[in-house]
């Protein structure tokens, strides 16, 4: 593991999962530089990037909000030898269940302290959602 400066890490090899893309800055102008950065698919939050004229990803230690304002991207293919992360169901505990949506689709719902979290996207944007709810 290679440290850098400031909340990055840098590793030679390291697992991509399916929600996160690479894309490739082609904005104009000089403000930005034109890096091929490793984003959530919604291109909301960057996991790491790798610098133009490299081939090291530089992981963030934590998803980083990314700002997309003004700039342009073109999503590229993972030429870069990182592996894509297989999604792992974890099995229903006390602290942690899977909930249903509207529509079909599976969620998790976490107990974090005294606080509920879900991985469904209206609980992302608001910090609160019907799965959290208690009945």
């Amino acid at each position: 593991m290679l440290y850098t400066t400031g909340n990055l890490f840098a590793l030679r090899c390291t697992q991509v999962s399916a929600d996160m893309k690479f894309f490739q800055e082609i904005t104009e102008g000089g403000h930005y530089p034109n890096h091929v950065y490793l984003l959530s698919d919604n291109k909301e939050y960057m996991h790491g990037y790798v610098k133009a004229g490299s081939r090291l990803l530089e992981m963030m230690k934590s998803k980083y909000r990314f700002g997309t304002t003004k700039r342009k991207f073109q999503e590229v293919p993972n030429t870069f030898g990182f592996v894509e992360q297989p999604a792992v169901a974890l099995a229903d505990t006390e602290d942690r269940w899977t909930v249903t949506g509207s529509r079909g689709e599976k969620y998790t719902v976490e107990r974090v302290g005294t606080k509920l979290t879900c991985t469904c996207s209206g609980f992302k944007f608001r910090s609160k959602c019907k799965h959290t709810e208690i009945k």
